[in-house]
């Protein structure tokens, strides 16, 4: 799935609110979950000719969870991936991967109200896929960039991020926060579900302005007389100063997922437009369109193809590609 809001890893701290859920067996209790990818991208034609490359390589995002109880838990998340961009016209078999560790986080989970502490991304936006914890979910966190040892990675090095690399949330200081409204399907709404968010996040060094964003989304899940699913999606989102830049940016998304036993489709387009504050900041609109088919196989192996285009910067570039995902997972004790 594409991600239109990215966000870097951060240290924060999460409250939120909704209805909790319960876990169930013994305690202490570990459980090991490791999504394993393998994915081939090949941008075949290209106004950039340096744009025009294969890459293969793996994703791997082993997650671990120590539950010390039904309410207090301690999660792990890790990243295996190429953590290097591709030179002009490289092509690429599983080179420059490195691991690092995307959250590290300490979770309270109480009657309709959990806390989480630690190294994690703040929600925003449906990109993030946030657990539905009850009708109504509401977050909200206080976070800085990750400047800890925590920001590199081993096996092949992506650098560690300091305070003097600048960017927003690079502060040291909890000053940067996040609030999300997100609810599961609402009768009022015709079955709808919704998102609603905010983000102020502090310029760091070399940020000229403070970057503040909003989002608003819509979702529903349709049953189709034929036993399939269809899912649409709109996001709207609004960025002044983007990235601490002199740079308002605008996302609009629209998609829709079709699901139907062990296949499934889907289909998206999204549009930034971008408007300069000051003289010497490109103001380009760029275009992302995305069209993937896929089946899941009954050992647990998913196979999907899709095609991709896009417009970045006055540069049209034409992309097709495959992914193979299985996912491994144990629980100590069973």
């Amino acid at each position: 799935m594409y991600k239109i809001l990215a966000v870097a890893p951060l240290t924060c701290l999460l409250v939120s609110g909704g209805v909790a859920w319960a876990d169930e067996g013994s305690f202490p209790r570990l459980e090991v979950v490791i999504p394993i990818e393998i994915q081939d991208d090949f941008a075949f034609d290209s106004d950039d000719p340096a744009a025009e490359l294969n890459d293969l390589y793996a994703t791997i995002e082993p997650e671990v969870s120590l539950h010390f109880n039904s309410a207090i838990s301690l999660v792990a998340g890790f990243v295996f991936e190429p953590v290097q961009d591709p030179g002009p016209r490289e092509d690429r078999v599983f080179e420059d991967q490195g691991l690092f560790a995307e959250q590290v986080f300490l979770s309270y989970s109480g009657e309709g109200f959990g806390v989480q502490a630690g190294k994690f991304n703040p929600a925003f936006g449906m990109a993030w896929g946030n657990e539905n914890r009850g009708l109504h979910t509401l977050s909200v966190a206080t976070f800085f960039a990750d400047t800890t040892f925590l920001s590199e990675s081993v096996f092949q090095d992506r650098g560690r991020t300091r305070i003097g690399s600048g960017g927003v949330s690079n502060t040291e200081d909890f000053s940067s926060v996040a609030v999300s409204l997100d609810s599961e399907a609402v009768a009022g709404l015709g079955g709808m579900g919704y998102t609603l968010g905010f983000v102020h996040q502090q310029g760091g060094r070399g940020d000229p302005e403070d970057e503040t964003g909003f989002v608003a989304g819509l979702f529903k899940s349709v049953a189709l007389s034929n036993g399939a699913t269809l899912e649409p999606v709109l996001e709207l989102a609004h960025f002044e100063n983007a990235g601490g830049a002199q740079l308002d940016r605008d996302y609009v998304t629209l998609g829709a997922g079709w699901a139907n036993g062990p296949w499934n489709a889907a289909l998206s387009a999204t549009g930034r437009f971008s408007d300069s504050n000051a003289a010497g900041v490109a103001s380009d609109d760029d275009t992302l369109v995305q069209l993937s088919g896929g089946y899941g196989f009954s050992n647990g192996v998913t196979l999907d193809v899709g095609y991709r285009f896009s417009e970045e910067a006055n540069a049209e570039t034409h992309m097709v590609g495959a992914l193979l995902a299985y996912e491994l997972g144990f629980t100590l004790p069973r």
